[in-house]
């Protein structure tokens, strides 16, 4: 299922972007789902982290499509980002916020297409598990090749990442469920740690790819190094 979002205030701009998703999935199958907002506060201010796809307009009153789309980024610096605009200079700022590309108005079928073809491989390739986490009132989607480790204290859990730091609740006994034990470990009763990201062994500690050494406690030591030759020898 690919969910599509159109964030266009044109009404005949975002209906010819809705007919042609319909055709393009109608044409090589596949399910699908458009959701459509007439401007970009609304967009925002209903966010979901299930967005595949984000086709967002440029020109719009009320908060432009380039403020839009660093705003989106604060919440989401992964789902795919495509603006629509009437003039293609504009597009050129998207690289500043990743935006995969951008289709002139007023768009083609053709031209659309070619770009939905390229998207689908994106998507395709993004197929790795993503955890989708709550957090200060927002719901934040990181793929779990991203994560560092995953500390807990009084069941405030820190997710630490390769982009930075977010802050939830839960549990690190049903995340160490949740996630593959081929990729992550315990090194102690406060941290499960990715183990794609251990750079070293140093004594107690296990030093990460940010240079942070995290303790492996005497009670985990055995298991976290069995777990870690494992998944070193499976990359040989």
């Amino acid at each position: 299922m690919v969910h599509a979002v159109i964030v266009e205030d044109e009404q005949s701009a975002a209906e010819d972007l809705e007919r042609y998703i319909g055709k393009f999935f109608a044409e090589r199958g596949g399910e699908y789902r458009v959701t459509v907002f007439r401007n970009a506060v609304d967009f925002l201010t209903n966010y979901r982290a299930d967005y595949d796809v984000v086709f967002l307009d440029i020109e719009m009153p009320m908060m432009d499509g380039m403020t839009a789309a660093e705003k989106l980024r604060q919440v989401d610096p992964y789902v795919v980002l495509v603006f629509v605009t009437n003039m293609q200079q504009y597009a050129i700022k998207g690289y500043a916020v990743n935006a995969l590309d951008f289709v002139v108005k007023p768009v083609t079928y053709f031209s659309f297409s070619s770009l939905m073809r390229k998207i689908m491989r994106v998507l395709q390739a993004k197929v790795e598990k993503e955890l989708v986490i709550g957090a200060q009132g927002n719901i934040r989607r990181v793929p779990v090749s991203r994560i560092l480790y995953i500390e807990v204290a009084r069941h405030r859990l820190t997710y630490h990442t390769e982009d930075g730091d977010i802050s939830g609740w839960g549990s690190l006994n049903e995340l160490e469920k949740e996630l593959s034990s081929d990729l992550f470990s315990r090194c102690n009763a406060c941290y499960l740690v990715s183990l794609r990201h251990v750079r070293a062994i140093e004594g107690d500690d296990a030093v990460m790819d940010s240079g942070e050494a995290l303790r492996i406690s005497h009670l985990r030591k055995k298991g976290f190094m069995a777990d870690l030759a494992k998944y070193l020898g499976r990359r040989q």
